[in-house]
């Protein structure tokens, strides 16, 4: 009893000890990270949908603005509270499949070898925490639903399809995919073809219905998020017709997604340490290889011609339950000790890297303030409106000014708000995109990639 204590324990402290240094990395960057001044200026208004992401993150963030202020601290501790949540529910999810109690610590710890979750999510990424949380979630509610049956497991199903939806885009993958899997599962099927699933899809739909009709109603927002979408993913007019080329760029992405672990697993097993189980062809298989295969199709049929691994981190993320299944280790628990002081480092090597990029004149864009800006607006400018060229530029200014509504010109959702002034200056990168031939102020080499911005009022 004492063992599985401290076993406990050791997730709990590795759960603490990541929320912390996701709160604790940010005071080290004079600039916010694109996701986090995104945040900083859509958080200033509460709308139905902002850029080409749904709202339920910048709604968090506007209720944690509130608690702690606009300030780092607010940004920093949301990213880490779904950091570390994601890693509660995984091991909540292991501990229902896998009986032995150190082995399903494995699941969490083996995340330590996905470079996208212990680099990008863990330093930056907003939206797709909060998709990995939303993913993990699903997954464990149909396990515990398969379990039990209730109304308050249906509820829960409910709640964490509609976060899911409302988080990222991308969570219709995992609906897809559910979908058909529940056709040919009969455990899956047993859980939709209840009459208690009308529970959970009055609940998603109750979340979700506001947004939808906002992205599709009178706007048309659907129409930016389109071209977003097309930007994102590299589609092109084919000029050389249908190509498979994009399987290939989707298996690359997969390989650097999954090749630490191939690695480990390839060491472990030459040298003996662990060997291969011969998996049940369960439900969770089976949405492994229809995830694959519902990915695979939609990047061939639209030609994708950039596929990120951060795109696909979470909806693979849950599968590392199987890989623990699918590997037998000789010693479980000092396999356990060493995976939690591996990502115990890597959690350290994360925090210091800010600190140590700054001292050794590493170029990184958060070692760039904008105080330069700010202090120039507040100079001459202070009774002018205020509009940025983006939002990085504008989460930035906002974070230094709260008190002020600052506004950024590629913000395609912002309609129908009053101006706090009269007059408006607004920074241009480019010269050519303004008519007015000659600038009131400018501020040149700003930045790590040093531009050159220009004043215009009005």
């Amino acid at each position: 009893m004492f063992g599985k204590k401290v076993s406990l324990d050791k997730i709990v402290v590795l759960v603490i000890f990541s929320f912390l240094a996701i709160t604790l990395i940010t005071f080290f960057k004079s600039a916010l990270e694109l996701e986090d001044a995104e945040q900083a200026y859509y958080s200033q208004w509460l709308r139905w949908g902002y850029d080409d992401q749904p709202p339920l993150y910048t709604w968090l963030q506007y209720g944690f603005n509130n608690i702690f202020g606009v300030g780092k601290l607010a940004f920093s501790s949301l990213r880490g509270a779904l950091f570390a949540g994601t890693l509660l529910l995984l091991y909540k999810f292991s501990g229902l499949r896998i009986k032995d109690a150190d082995k399903s610590k494995l699941a969490v710890l083996a995340l330590v070898l996905v470079p996208v979750y212990i680099d990008f999510t863990f330093r930056r990424l907003s939206h797709t925490s909060l998709l990995c949380f939303s993913v993990v979630a699903s997954y464990y509610c149909i396990q515990v639903l398969i379990a039990r049956k209730s109304i308050i497991n249906y509820l829960l199903l409910g709640l964490f399809v509609g976060v899911g939806m409302m988080s990222k885009y991308n969570y219709i993958f995992f609906l897809v995919t559910f979908a058909l899997v529940v056709l040919w599962d009969k455990e899956l099927r047993a859980i939709v073809f209840n009459p208690k699933i009308l529970v959970s899809v009055f609940v998603s739909a109750l979340i979700v219905a506001p947004h939808i009709y906002w992205l599709l109603g009178p706007g048309e927002f659907q129409t930016f998020l389109a071209s977003s979408v097309e930007e994102k993913i590299g589609i092109e007019e084919a000029e050389f017709g249908f190509s498979f080329l994009p399987i290939l760029i989707y298996l690359k992405g997969l390989f650097v997604l999954m090749f630490p672990f191939l690695v480990v697993l390839c060491f472990g097993y030459f040298s003996k340490y662990v060997s291969f189980n011969k998996l049940k062809f369960n439900w969770l298989v089976k949405m492994f290889f229809t995830q694959l295969m519902v990915l695979g199709l939609f990047f061939l049929i639209f030609q994708s011609k950039k596929i990120e691994t951060r795109w696909l981190l979470p909806l693979f993320i849950p599968f590392v339950i199987l890989l623990t299944e699918s590997v037998s280790f000789k010693n479980v628990q000092k396999s356990v000790a060493v995976g939690y002081w591996v990502f115990i480092g890597a959690i350290v090597i994360q925090t210091i890297r800010t600190p140590i990029e700054k001292v050794f004149k590493i170029p990184s864009s958060v070692h760039f303030g904008f105080e330069s800006i700010s202090r120039k607006l507040h100079q001459n400018y202070d009774d002018y409106q205020w509009v940025l060229p983006n939002v990085t530029y504008a989460g930035n200014l906002r974070l230094l000014h709260p008190e002020r509504t600052i506004l950024s010109a590629d913000d395609y959702s912002l309609t129908g708000l009053e101006l706090q002034y009269e007059r408006t200056v607004e920074i241009t990168i480019d010269q050519s995109v303004v008519k007015q031939t000659t600038p009131v102020d400018s501020l040149i080499g700003f930045g790590k990639e040093k531009e050159n911005l220009y004043f215009y009022s009005n």
